[in-house]
């Protein structure tokens, strides 16, 4: 290096990106990225450090930052730096070797240090540093000679021996010493700083040879993508010039189209006003011939007899053959009316759409389902689930628009036959719905393709077999017993499930891997508060709809717990409640089970009310599920049993357990309504989980009666998830428990 008598620029790769000086103690986050000790120490937070460059948290070794791997570069760079000073500088040098701190006067060039006059004479005969050259600091000064100086590594040593770290343990992955591999690391895999280093140097570069491919793969691909960018917006400027243009005309073909109808405008009502102008005229013409008339006719009175003769003839003929038909000819109506009208060609406080922009064909690499499919399937059963479809940009498409292909397939195409239909949902979601050939089990692989292209994760497993109970916990929530009595239970389309905390008059949200995000509501009976919640239920549009046992109201909130609008009160007339314990949603309508008024209150989701269900048929409903074929099921605590109404209200039967006593249906407080259309019924008198299915056949049913997983003392209210399992609310155990066959 040559002599510095002057500062140089420091690159910027020497600041510390937080303090902006030089870096002290420089070490590396996980991410590669460093910060001087002291900056780390400051951003530090309990355990953890978020990055400020790439804002990834990194955990912070249990010693401290001081742990963090020192970055060698920077130090060894800023060595270089200190040393190329010195070397350049006026001041007195120190001797690094000595503890006399004696000026240094010479410097060895193979080993970085400055030496006094005693122990560069102990360095030069020492058999160690033999052959090492040597330079006189003076000289190097004063004839500004360049010298090619590395800095050497400072010498580290082992923490429990204060020995040289001169070996390196594999097992362990750390510097060891000596007495550590006859020690701790005795029979662990270790070599020499030599030969280790070696080996990692040949392990670097080999896989730098892979970096410097995927650097070139990266390159090449940037020169390829790079002008994607000058042709979007060459794209887009001639794009916005054919709108312009598109428009231009548009407004020009508007203003003829307005210049026309103000011209007609103006000759209608010209000559409407013409019309009527001339109606007055003749109609004043006509007045002044009569005033007339009746002036000579008043002279009559006041003549004498010869001149009332004399004029007789001529009033006669006047009055006869004149005036009376003239008169009569008048129109005593308008001969025109301002009624003029403007007619619109399209809906009221709309406008005409005259164009869309397409951003792209939907992507099947940003395709998805929404739920996974189940990875068992009963025989004969419809598989229905719904693919969220996406352009490449992430936005939603509009399949009925974009020209794409959907297709749905099964593999093997014999055996068990998949037919698929798809439904467009018009919001870039499709529903597929595929159906399995009766009396046929086995492996099926279902593919859903766009464009020809499998979406993510397709194709799908599914093993299509017989029914199987779902009779086995497979998890349970409990949020370490936080939570208080649960009731209700609700999911939306989303996956998102909610429960009614009974006791601590609050709804908890979580999301569809069963984590609480969060709880909303406090006692009282103001908007957003509660007085004992029971029942929910989401509607199309992911409102969840809370019913109040003792506030005998239903509240309606969005997703995150915004309160929207009530409805109901304490009463037992029409849009009243008493004490309602169940609610549902389906389509635009709800459903509310009152226990007092022993009937279900329908009303529209804006809270309008429609009309009742089961008057004087139930007894103490606690429940209410409308099931895929508009059939309205309500759990009739009173009768023991589930009532069945059509849509309309009719009554058409009922489903229990027409056997012994111990058999029959004790005390139902909820229904729920599988994928595959069995109905679950919990029971309060049984501590149990009934199952039928669709036809009302008992199919069988689960024991929940005890503490501990699986068993339950008081299942109060059930509902199923859009994956098929099902989950049950147990009161007393303040927990919900989740059954499911996989």
């Amino acid at each position: 290096m040559a002599a510095n008598q002057g500062r140089e620029k420091v690159p910027s790769y020497l600041l510390c990106p937080l303090c902006h000086e030089l870096y002290k103690k420089p070490k590396y986050l996980p991410c590669y990225h460093s910060y001087c000790e002291e900056c780390l120490v400051k951003l530090q937070v309990g355990s953890k450090i978020t990055c400020p460059a790439c804002s990834e948290l990194r955990v912070v070794p249990s010693e401290g930052v001081k742990d963090l791997p020192n970055n060698f570069f920077i130090n060894r760079i800023l060595d270089e730096i200190a040393l190329k000073k010195k070397l350049g500088g006026d001041e007195d040098v120190k001797c690094d070797s000595c503890v006399r701190d004696d000026p240094g006067i010479v410097i060895c060039v193979d080993c970085g240090v400055f030496l006094c006059n005693h122990c560069h004479e102990s360095h030069k005969y020492s058999r160690e540093y033999q052959g090492h050259h040597m330079m006189m600091l003076e000289e190097i000064r004063s004839e500004k000679i360049e010298v090619n100086i590395q800095p050497k590594a400072k010498l580290m040593l082992c923490k429990e021996h204060d020995a040289e770290l001169n070996f390196y343990c594999d097992t362990c992955e750390k510097l060891v010493c000596s007495y550590c591999t006859m020690k701790q690391h005795a029979r662990h895999n270790h070599d020499s700083v030599v030969r280790m280093a070696k080996k990692c140097r040949s392990e670097v570069n080999r896989n730098m040879g892979l970096v410097d491919k995927c650097i070139d793969a990266i390159d090449n691909t940037r020169r390829k993508i790079s002008p994607i960018t000058i042709s979007i917006e060459s794209q887009a400027a001639k794009i916005k010039q054919e709108i312009d243009i598109y428009y231009d005309q548009l407004q020009q073909q508007l203003q003829q189209e307005r210049d026309y109808l103000q011209k007609e405008l103006h000759e209608v009502s010209r000559q409407k006003k013409i019309a009527i102008i001339l109606q007055l005229e003749q109609m004043k013409s006509m007045k002044g011939k009569l005033e007339k008339a009746k002036e000579l006719g008043e002279t009559v009175n006041s003549g004498s007899d010869r001149e009332v003769l004399f004029i007789r003839q001529q009033l006669n003929k006047d009055f006869d053959s004149i005036l009376i038909p003239e008169y009569n000819r008048l129109d005593a109506k308008p001969v025109e009316l301002a009624n003029m009208e403007f007619v619109k060609q399209y809906n009221e406080g709309s406008l005409p759409h005259f164009g869309t922009m397409f951003y792209g064909k939907n992507s099947p690499f940003n395709t998805a389902i929404a739920f996974g499919i189940p990875p068992y399937q009963p025989v004969g059963k419809e598989v229905k689930f719904t693919v969220i479809t996406k352009g490449q940009a992430h936005s939603h498409c509009a399949y009925s628009k974009r020209g794409d292909t959907i297709a749905i397939s099964a593999n093997p195409h014999t055996g068990v036959i998949m037919r698929g239909d798809v439904e467009d949902n018009s919001t870039g979601g499709y529903t597929f719905q595929a159906h399995v050939k009766a009396n046929q089990t086995g492996k099926v692989k279902l593919g859903v393709t766009v464009n020809g292209e499998h979406i993510k994760g397709s194709p799908y497993s599914v093993q299509v077999r017989q029914y199987s109970a779902l009779d086995k916990v497979n998890k349970i929530v409990d949020d370490g017993r936080r939570m208080g009595n649960l009731v209700g239970i609700a999911f939306n389309k989303d996956g998102v499930w909610a429960v009614a905390d009974y006791s601590n008059h609050c709804v908890c949200i979580f999301d569809r891997h069963d984590q609480l995000i969060r709880k909303f509501g406090s006692p009282g009976n103001d908007n957003g508060q509660f007085n004992n919640p029971c029942g929910l239920a989401f509607d199309a549009i992911n409102h969840l709809h809370v019913v109040e046992l003792y506030n005998h109201r239903v509240q309606k909130f969005d997703i995150n717990g915004g309160y929207i609008l009530q409805f109901g009160k304490h009463g037992s007339g029409d849009g009243e409640l008493s004490h309602p314990s169940g609610i549902t949603a389906y389509n635009d309508r709800v459903y509310v089970a009152e226990s007092d008024n022993h009937r279900i209150s329908v009303f529209h989701c804006d809270g309008q009310f429609i009309g009742t269900i089961g008057s004087g048929q139930l007894s103490s409903p606690q429940d209410v599920a409308v099931t895929n074929n508009n059939q309205v099921l309500v759990a009739d605590y009173g009768h023991h049993c589930i009532s069945i109404f059509t849509f309309d209200g009719n009554y058409v039967g009922k489903i229990a357990i027409p056997t012994a006593e111990k058999n029959q249906l004790v005390w139902p407080t909820s229904i729920t309504v599988d994928l595959h259309d069995y109905i679950f019924i919990t029971e309060w008198g049984n501590h149990r989980v009934s199952v039928f299915n669709r036809d009302g056949v008992f199919v069988h049913y689960f024991e929940c009666y005890g503490s501990g997983k699986g068993s339950s003392s008081s299942p109060l209210r059930i509902a199923c998830s859009p994956n098929g399992s099902i989950y049950v609310s147990d009161h007393d155990s303040k927990r919900i428990q989740i059954f499911s066959d996989y």
